[in-house]
């Protein structure tokens, strides 16, 4: 195990090395400092100067020999090619704890169309990349002058779950103090103040089921506006020294389809930021433990058994969230056809809306008011029903999915239907799917 940390030997690299050589101290683990030298082009048939690499090879022996003579293990690694690949290839190829950078900023203009290298290490390893921002007060903490403030961005997802374990290694190291921040996405706000009350309390449980008994203040912002700005707004008031959050690592048509939390905290943080990718493992000891239940349902025969079976998997309190979701035609219909179509539809769904609030009402009050489980409930419109589902799931921060199917066939073979099969494909949840009692 070693801590990485690339250098292209300006400023802000010297302090992200400093920052990388008091960790891999504190871990008693080796340094690898590693700079990548662009390539040279060929152009046609002009002649090629291959360019001297020496003064390059020269920086890096005395930049590795500045940090040994602290008494640390270090090993150098001159590599040529593009930094970004590089770097996250030279952590691939051997087990690393953390990539440590320094960031320089960049106009939004030249963001947009290339990132930073930073941004793009933090897209792409497999591992937790820090990239330093205001070295001095990490500095402060490791020497044990100051505690260092920590914010962890929490959304009841598996990348917040990766990020929350990764504070662990700064627990050990030395004086912390952790808080937690959930900012509800703007399709899923938080009105209700018994609600905010609700998701705090995941959030701690959360926080506690995977830290252990460590003291954790937890903030949940009620306001409009993008995630990652009121996100970075906690952090400028709480004064953090370290921002850490989880990332899905999303590229291309996925990146642009749902913009990325931990992208948008990266480029414009002013502090330090720890990326953790939701590749990395968790504590082999955690054992899961199912908070909140995800029920959909289309109110056949077999709705009020899954409810029974969801209540099932919450001994010890939790929530349920019960959705229904009505079917509309998608965007992509002919236009020639299409008023029409969205005429006939708005009002079937108008009127599937109304007698799916009318049967969650109807349910047995039995179940609706099990003492320690909160309940839910929300109708939709969607053209894809089984995608609905699947981002409800990730959305409410759901440990499981609970659906309900038909029965089986006389060979034994479950008669699962298009949309259970379809959410089974693309879920990133468990998904429990129950059958009907035998008669």
């Amino acid at each position: 195990m070693q801590i990485l940390c690339a250098t292209d030997f300006s400023t802000a690299a010297m302090a992200a090395a400093d920052i990388a050589s008091a960790l891999a101290k504190k871990l008693q683990l080796p340094l690898r400092l590693v700079h990548c030298a662009q390539d040279y082009i060929v152009m046609g048939d002009l002649p090629v100067v291959v360019p001297d690499d020496k003064h390059l090879r020269e920086q890096l022996k005395r930049e590795a020999d500045r940090l040994r003579a602290t008494g640390l293990e270090v090993v150098e690694e001159f590599r040529h090619g593009n930094a970004s690949p590089e770097i996250i290839d030279a952590a691939a190829g051997q087990p690393t704890k953390m990539i440590v950078l320094g960031s320089v900023g960049k106009g939004m203009a030249e963001r947009w169309l290339l990132g930073s290298v930073a941004e793009r290490v933090a897209e792409g390893a497999a591992v937790p990349t820090l990239v330093v921002r205001q070295p001095e007060l990490l500095l402060d903490w490791l020497s044990g002058a100051d505690a260092l403030r920590l914010l962890c961005g929490v959304d009841l997802t598996a990348s917040a779950d990766a990020a929350v374990a990764a504070l662990q290694t700064f627990v050990v190291l030395g004086r912390v103090e952790i808080e937690a921040a959930y900012v509800p996405p703007p399709e899923d706000p938080i009105a209700a103040k018994d609600q905010q009350v609700i998701r705090q309390r995941d959030v701690w449980e959360r926080l506690h089921a995977i830290l252990g008994d460590v003291p954790v203040k937890v903030h949940v912002r009620d306001v409009g506006g993008q995630p990652a700005v009121e996100f970075l707004r906690t952090a400028d008031e709480q004064q953090s020294g370290l921002i850490v959050v989880g990332t899905h690592q999303r590229h291309g048509w996925q990146r642009l389809k749902a913009p990325s939390f931990s992208r948008s905290t990266l480029a414009h943080a002013t502090t330090n930021v720890l990326c953790v990718p939701s590749a990395a493992s968790l504590p082999e000891t955690r054992i899961p433990s199912i908070q909140r239940v995800l029920l959909a349902t289309n109110f056949t025969d077999v709705c009020t058994e899954a409810l029974r079976h969801a209540h099932s998997l919450l001994p010890a309190g939790g929530s349920i969230h019960l959705m229904h979701v009505c079917f509309e035609p998608s965007s992509g219909i002919n236009p020639v056809i299409a008023s029409e179509v969205y005429f006939d539809h708005s009002i079937a769904t108008a009127k599937a809306r109304k007698e799916a609030e009318e049967k969650i009402k109807a349910l047995p009050l039995s179940l609706l008011t099990v003492p320690g489980v909160a309940i839910t409930s929300e109708v939709l419109a969607h053209h894809d029903i089984a995608a609905a589902i699947c981002d409800a799931a990730e959305r409410k921060g759901a440990d499981v999915i609970c659906m309900g199917t038909k029965g089986r066939s006389r060979t034994g073979a479950a008669l699962l239907g298009s949309t259970v099969q379809a959410v089974l494909a693309r879920a990133h949840k468990p998904v429990f799917v129950i059958t009907p009692p035998l008669a």
